[in-house]
């Protein structure tokens, strides 16, 4: 979505500035037209901000079943070694 720029107004505001009206007209098609190009609008920043919400969302999701998968991982191997240690334990005299 392009952003707009009020020409006119910033002809007048370069104008009470020094600028001959020529040159207020010209900065100001000059820069509204560079900044429909480039600039992003209101519009776009809220577009950016939902779709990076929704990505942070789905990367906290994967960050949850990684550690639900570690903590799995950790309680396994904590009884395979209880088992190993008490196996040790009574194989000794």
């Amino acid at each position: 979505m392009a952003t707009t720029i009020d020409a006119l107004g910033l002809a007048e505001d370069l104008e009470k500035a020094g600028f001959s009206r020529d040159q207020a007209l010209g900065m100001a098609r000059a820069i509204r037209d560079h900044a429909s190009e480039t600039l992003a609008s209101k519009a776009d920043l809220r577009e950016l901000e939902l779709r990076l919400e929704t990505r942070f969302a789905q990367l906290e999701q994967k960050i949850g079943d990684v550690q639900i998968g570690l903590i799995k991982w950790f309680t396994g191997i904590m009884i395979a070694q209880a088992a190993a240690i008490v196996a040790l334990i009574k194989l000794l005299p």
